[in-house]
């Protein structure tokens, strides 16, 4: 603001007027300033995908199982078992206490559930038996026992 109360642009913003004796289409030469750049500060390029947790099954024998979606164990798994979309996952077991169709795991994010599915032997998750039928959650890090057979479960 200059005295008057006017608001003044800095100088050399605006060009000089032509002297009063110039002719038409004479003009001093102006002055060019180049504009200033803006650089963003770095940093994340925006929000990162969500990292979805990966269940892992751990077969006795060392043969690791991501769990990606429901999964049936037994012996010889049969999907008509379940009523819904699973794979099949066959387990060796030398002393035949898994059923046919033992089980259903299903993984959901950072939780999974293991359902009986009226096995003879059951189905127990770290001491505890699992009531045929009834979906129970499983601890990360747990042992479950399908018979005789223990399977480790792992979240990465």
């Amino acid at each position: 603001m200059d005295d008057s109360g006017f608001i003044v642009p800095p100088p050399g913003l605006i060009p000089s007027r032509p002297p009063a004796d110039a002719g038409p289409g004479e003009h001093p030469p102006a002055t060019v300033r180049p504009l200033p750049t803006f650089t963003p500060p770095a940093g994340p390029a925006g929000p990162a995908a969500p990292v979805r947790p990966v269940w892992r099954l751990l077969l006795p024998g060392g043969r690791s199982v991501p769990l990606t979606r429901p999964v049936l164990l037994g012996r010889n798994p049969s999907p008509s078992a379940h009523a819904g979309d699973a794979d099949a996952i066959a387990l060796e077991d030398p002393t035949s206490t898994v059923s046919k169709t033992h089980a259903v795991l299903v993984p959901d994010g950072d939780v999974l559930r293991v359902t009986d599915l009226y096995s003879t032997n059951g189905v127990v998750i770290g001491g505890e038996r699992v009531p045929p039928g009834v979906e129970t959650e499983v601890p990360a890090g747990s042992e479950l026992r399908l018979g005789d057979l223990r399977v480790h479960v792992e979240l990465a």
